[in-house]
């Protein structure tokens, strides 16, 4: 589809920090139109800079064609109020966890957009059906969870929320699909949605192992990277059940299930690593030591390979083999 074949346009993103700049450089690349606003000015600022390097690499690797986003400056507008919104019949919000800041936000927005508008969160962990709580028209709000670095990733999350309409569904996945993604669309809303909720199952076992003295961090990386780390980008679970004998894993369900971590603490390890300021990369303090310079080469890396990802993701195209 052709930005000018969708009526979805110019899309409204509330947020322009890591997330934000990413969607609104995914957005940019497949030639639509962005009013953006964030509270911090100097956010807005910084973005033009990030936008530029991010839409000349997307050229450069040859994910997208240099000619579809030249005028890419044209079609993104930094606004400083959220009544300029007033024309955007999607709007995308990345603003913080916190459910009083999206729901005073939401407040303010639905008293200037129009009654049929779509109002996407990317919000990672909060329940839909809490965000639609005391909204004017419930039926408009939905989950729009985008993966880091969303310019690259084909990952998208749709959640709907109880009173989420068809229409809003419907409006969600035509915009994911221009944008490339393959969006993975949820029955109903539950807190953490699915990846989420995967990857904090594994990350509360890797802790309780350390702790538990089995293995340090470097080894349980290197035995997850060689082993999950390994076939998932092919497969999903259940497809590597089916490749790899279903019956097995019924069986060491049985005897391993009852000994795997339920904690519903935060690890130990976690709250001694937040408590010392450790931010990974972002600030060189982590599991691993850093330097500014090793914390850099581990960002690139972490680019180069999702590059590498989506390419082998677009071979297969979900396609069945």
């Amino acid at each position: 589809m052709r930005a000018q074949d969708t009526k979805l346009q110019p899309i409204g993103l509330i947020g322009l920090g890591l997330m934000g700049r990413g969607i609104a450089t995914c957005l940019l690349s497949r030639g639509l139109r962005v009013i953006a606003f964030d509270r911090d000015a100097r956010c807005g600022r910084a973005s033009l800079a990030h936008l530029e390097r991010s839409l000349d690499e997307l050229a450069r690797r040859k994910m997208v064609p240099r000619a579809q986003m030249r005028d890419w400056r044209r079609k993104f507008r930094v606004v400083n109020s959220i009544s300029a919104l007033c024309d955007c019949p999607f709007v995308i919000e990345t603003v913080t966890e916190d459910l009083d800041v999206k729901r005073r936000l939401y407040d303010e927005l639905e008293s200037v957009v129009a009654a049929d508008a779509v109002i996407a969160s990317n919000t990672s962990s909060l329940p839909i059906s809490l965000l639609q709580g005391g909204s004017k028209v419930p039926a408009r709000f939905i989950g729009m969870h985008w993966g880091e670095p969303a310019q690259i990733m084909r990952y998208l999350e749709v959640t709907p929320g109880q009173h989420t309409s068809e229409r809003t569904i419907e409006l969600t996945l035509e915009l994911g699909e221009h944008c490339g993604k393959e969006p993975a669309v949820l029955r109903r809303d539950i807190q953490g949605f699915i990846s989420n909720r995967m990857m904090y199952a594994m990350i509360r076992e890797a802790c309780h192992l350390v702790e538990s003295g089995i293995a340090d961090v470097d080894t349980i990386d290197r035995s997850f990277r060689n082993d999950i780390g390994y076939w998932a980008t092919l497969a999903g679970p259940f497809r590597w059940m089916d490749l790899t004998g279903i019956p097995a894993y019924a069986a060491v369900m049985e005897g391993l299930l009852p000994k795997l971590s339920n904690s519903s603490e935060v690890p130990a390890m976690m709250k001694d690593m937040v408590a010392s300021g450790a931010e990974g990369v972002g600030n060189a303090k982590g599991f691993y030591p850093y330097t500014k310079a090793s914390a850099k080469r581990w960002e690139k890396a972490w680019v180069d390979f999702t590059y590498e990802i989506r390419r082998l993701a677009d071979k297969f195209d979900g396609r069945e083999i």
